[in-house]
């Protein structure tokens, strides 16, 4: 029977905790709410499908945010008990901080049980039916996926190039395939109609040719060419998107049972790194649950120093615990890789340390007791304490002396000058640096909270790989350090808006927010320093898009590459092949290996023209081709064909030197084209225009081009969007600013999403698609500060 005290301490508990897991959830899963969004609107996967792949997503989202939630609000909890001296009271009727632990070992006990659970049963299914429902998203979503009149390197050693999408059509009009680098037998497929559908088996996504031509040459012989004329050609997609049999022994870890894991760590015909890992995946079905019961133990203590942080201090010391605890863990998952420690001890040792803090920690408080060792707490007292106190006492000393001076220069000039009122609108004052340095504090607080857990949700994602192609942990270490920007860039704006509610809240629950009105200063004027600062940050946040994402992004790319198992030179390979092909004017397709600026040659070049049907009509294949003057090329060594429906009509061999003329001038193959996301704004602006010029569409590419400016601007417009829900707050405090700041950045995130796909699927223009979703919250939020007591 639990007792009233109990009952008590669960109450206070169960909010935050609810709260804290909401909070941890929405930011593991926000990338994934933005590719469901795209699924459904820009893809066309049904709504149906996109929340089955939401529900089963949530199992691996679950049994991480439970021990990060049970910690926060243990912390929150304990915090608010102890900041409004209820612990002292208890602790003064003689009740025992371990009595006080038994509501919190139950709670803790019960959530450890619900998590093994999760861990042995859920998420092994949950994880496989994950994989099978991605098969049937790529068979269904591929045909949309791939736009028209863009190049789509998506098969192994291929490009993929398709004309239209008829409106209201699965299929594509027009597909050329071509192998991606021209070199000896050269394959190349012009179909009428193009679909992806899944295979016989259900395993894999393949592609389907309908009504195909295939034109077969050898490049060095072109005397022979054959054209065959199939019904239908399918094909497989590359390893990148081929999906592992549900029955194969390649699944990944978290697919397997806790049986499966047992029998693959015993099994001697794997490699050594593999059985070590699978021993590793079954301790951590164990310690991860245990968690529940350390940070619950640890809480207490922690929590109980909080006497003037309040709930607020939670945050800081949750943030420091968790990141702490899940370093430890994947510093011991890759030891235990590489053999230097066993598996358990490697995935147990967190769990191991905290538990021992937890009960020294408790041990002492319950003593009443400093946390500390006794010397070290005497020398910080009298080292560290002692000089920040005198130098506290020094400024303010200062501050009276500059006081004084000036009454006094005052004084002795009264009768000469006519001293006139100071202008209240002195900016910034006392109180602007007073409320700037409270958001700045929670913003620090907010942004750990969010790197932290975004962080461990993103490695949770790429450990399967991380392990099974045995990746380094400095190539880890340098793929987060430039993955982080980009992190940083996503959450922002969601910071923002918990940062202005969690402050105000903080300021409205000490009721420093009515002191401050009843001085006779506005809520406008209070709110001057918090949208400066949101300026600043979205002009910083404009600044990291245009000078460092391009360059980190591409850094990304080639280091996912590795984790993935391709290689280091996958990515810089495939931009390679990207910009050696382009969709000129007038129906032509250009290919090249490379181009000479100086002397203004190409090597290899093919030329390909269609007909309004996209049928081929005729190719080029040029050795070397001399830019010589206007439009004129001198080629060198080749061949030249034309077609009629099945037939080959022409037949033309360059002997000697030729000189003909290209439509496309020399411009479009100079230098070397970036890939769109390497491209500043001005340049990837330009590139746009040089797309329409030669009749193809980028809507993708043009939301991109205003997302560059409008993103970093919804930082400015979270701000101002918080401001009259912070100032309706009262005296709710910082855990109602958080739920609400949670339920404003899921509606605005949603409605962001909505009209980016939108704008991507050329259904809205990309600017009003764009702009959209922070011109309606901006209106928003102006109506309600109309309605606001200022």
């Amino acid at each position: 029977m639990l007792r009233r005290l109990d009952r008590y301490i669960f109450g206070e508990i169960l909010g935050p905790l609810g709260l804290g897991f909401i909070v941890y959830s929405f930011i593991m899963l926000l990338g994934l709410l933005f590719r469901l969004a795209d699924m459904i609107i820009r893809k066309g996967v049904s709504i149906d499908i996109v929340g089955r792949l939401l529900m089963l997503s949530l199992p691996s989202v679950v049994v991480m945010a439970i021990p990060m939630s049970l910690l926060f609000g243990i912390l929150i909890a304990v915090g608010r008990l102890s900041a409004d001296s209820e612990l002292t009271a208890i602790r003064a009727s003689g009740i025992s901080l371990f009595s006080l632990y038994r509501p919190i070992l139950l709670l803790s006990a019960v959530l450890t049980l619900f998590n093994v659970y999760l861990m042995l049963d859920v998420l092994p299914k949950g994880n496989t039916a994950f994989q099978e429902l991605q098969l049937e998203i790529v068979s269904q979503s591929l045909t949309r996926q791939v736009e028209p009149r863009e190049f789509y390197p998506g098969f192994e050693g291929r490009l993929l190039y398709v004309f239209e999408t008829p409106l209201g059509e699965s299929r594509w009009k027009g597909a050329f395939l071509a192998d991606a680098i021209p070199q000896g037998e050269n394959e190349m497929i012009v179909a009428e109609w193009g679909y992806a559908q899944t295979d016989e088996q259900g395993e894999q996504a393949v592609l389907v040719l309908e009504n195909a031509r295939n034109h077969r040459v050898d490049l060095n012989k072109p005397g022979r060419y054959d054209v065959i004329h199939q019904r239908e050609i399918v094909l497989q997609l590359d390893a990148e998107r081929r999906q592992r049999s549900r029955s194969s022994s390649d699944r990944s870890l978290r697919e397997l049972t806790l049986e499966e894991l047992e029998a693959r760590a015993a099994d001697p015909n794997l490699p050594t790194a593999r059985r070590r890992q699978a021993s590793v995946e079954i301790h951590k079905k164990f310690s991860i649950p245990f968690a529940c019961m350390v940070f619950g133990l640890l809480a207490l203590p922690l929590g109980f120093t909080n006497k003037r942080g309040g709930r607020s201090s939670g945050f800081a010391i949750s943030i420091g615990v968790i990141l702490l605890y899940y370093v430890l863990l994947n510093w011991g998952e890759d030891f235990a890789r590489r053999g230097e420690v066993s598996p358990w001890l490697a995935v147990w040792f967190a769990n191991f340390l905290f538990l021992a803090v937890g009960l020294v920690l408790l041990t002492q408080k319950n003593r009443d007791k400093s946390l500390m060792l006794r010397n070290v707490d005497q020398w910080i007292q009298h080292h560290v304490w002692s000089r920040i106190r005198r130098a506290q006492q020094r400024r303010e000393e200062e501050r009276r002396e500059r006081l004084e001076k000036m009454n006094q220069t005052r004084r002795q000039g009264a009768d000469l000058v006519l001293r006139l009122p100071p202008l209240q609108l002195r900016f910034p004052n006392a109180i602007d640096r007073y409320v700037l340095i409270t958001f700045l504090r929670v913003l620090l607080m907010a942004f750990l909270m969010g790197i932290t857990v975004y962080l461990i949700a993103d490695i949770s994602e790429h450990v399967d790989d991380i392990v099974e192609h045995e990746v380094s942990s400095e190539v880890v270490v340098e793929y987060y350090q430039f993955r982080i920007f980009t992190i940083l860039y996503e959450i922002l704006p969601i910071i923002v808006l918990v940062s202005v509610l969690v402050a105000f809240g903080l300021l409205s629950r000490t009721n420093e927010v009515t002191a401050f009105k009843a001085l006779g200063i506005s809520l406008y004027r209070l709110s001057i320093p918090v949208i400066l600062a949101a300026m600043v940050i979205a002009l910083l946040a404009g600044l990291l898009q245009s000078e460092v994402l391009a360059a980190a992004n591409a850094r990304v790319a080639e280091l996912e590459d590795v984790i993935k198992g391709k290689g280091p030179s996958a990515q810089a390979q495939r931009r390679r092949v990207d910009r050696q092909w382009f969709y000129g004017r007038g129906g032509y397709i250009y290919n090249y290996m490379n181009f000479d600026a100086e002397r203004r040659l190409i090597q290899r070049l093919q030329v390909f023209r269609f007909d309004d049907d996209h049928r081929l009509t005729d190719r080029l294949f040029v050795e070397r081709a001399t830019f010589v003057e206007d439009d004129w090329w001198l080629f060198e060594g080749g061949w030249r064909r034309s077609f009629s429906a099945d037939a080959e009509t022409s037949f033309t061999q360059f002997d000697e030197p030729v000189k003909a003329e290209l439509p496309e001038p020399i411009e479009s193959f100079t230098g070397e084209i970036e890939a769109p996301e390497e491209m500043r704004y001005r340049a990837l602006e330009q590139h746009i225009e040089l797309l329409r010029e030669t009749g193809q569409e980028a809507p993708m590419l043009e939301v991109e081009l205003h997302n560059r400016i409008a993103y970093p601007a919804i930082s400015l417009v979270m701000a101002l969007v918080a401001l009259p829900f912070a100032f309706r707050l009262g005296r709710r405090g910082a855990l109602y600013g958080i739920g609400l700041s949670l339920l404003l950045g899921i509606v605005f995130m949603a409605l962001l999403a909505m009209f980016t796909a939108l704008g991507e699927a050329g259904i809205l223009p990309p600017l009003i698609a764009v702009w959209s979703p922070g011109v309606i919250f901006s209106v928003f939020s102006l109506y309600l500060f109309l309605g606001v007591q200022t």
